[in-house]
């Protein structure tokens, strides 16, 4: 299959997944003690890039533009979320656009139907983030896998369980085992 079939075919896999999550809880269960709700909703998005590109170990010969699982938390906020992030990995890993899971269904920030109401809401939630994705992108400069939060690294070693477990402070790297839903457009 072709690049573009590949992510197509991803997206459609997450759109489907996605109908079946409670948005609310999922909140709820990124910022409480009780994280077994998100923990479960971040391992399926994983298995299902892992199913769909056959791997979790991506570089810039990979393909081009390509989205994958993430957990975000706002920088001023400390508001943790999942999110399906797109990056460009011809040039190593930059961020191109990032798709929030939020209680109010997924918000695609600065969407062309993104509405007033949500964009007020990832600017007072979570803009500006950090994001951390559950895949290892080969030479990607602008992602931090040195200084992941204790409550973010707890969740994206759940993703891989039976695999290696990113250790705080260590960067992940290829050749290690590592509602109202809205859909992505």
């Amino acid at each position: 299959m072709k690049e573009k079939n590949l992510q197509a075919v991803y997206i459609d896999r997450l759109n489907a997944m996605l109908l079946t999550v409670d948005f609310v809880k999922l909140d709820q269960s990124c910022n409480s003690e009780d994280d077994s709700y998100v923990k479960g909703i971040l391992k399926r998005m994983h298995d299902l890039c892992v199913e769909v590109y056959g791997t979790d170990c991506f570089d810039e010969c990979s393909y081009e533009f390509i989205e994958f699982p993430a957990v975000i938390r706002g920088y001023n906020t400390g508001h943790i979320g999942l999110s399906i992030v797109t990056l460009d990995l011809e040039s190593s890993g930059e961020h191109w656009g990032t798709f929030f899971l939020t209680p109010k269904g997924v918000i695609e920030q600065g969407g062309k139907n993104t509405s007033l109401e949500q964009s007020k809401y990832l600017s007072t939630v979570y803009i500006p983030y950090r994001y951390w994705y559950t895949v290892s992108v080969e030479n990607d400069i602008h992602v931090d896998f040195d200084n992941v939060p204790e409550k973010v690294a707890a969740l994206l070693n759940h993703r891989c369980l039976g695999r290696h477990k990113m250790e705080l402070g260590q960067q992940q790297s290829c050749g290690l085992e590592p509602g109202s839903a809205q859909q992505m457009e």
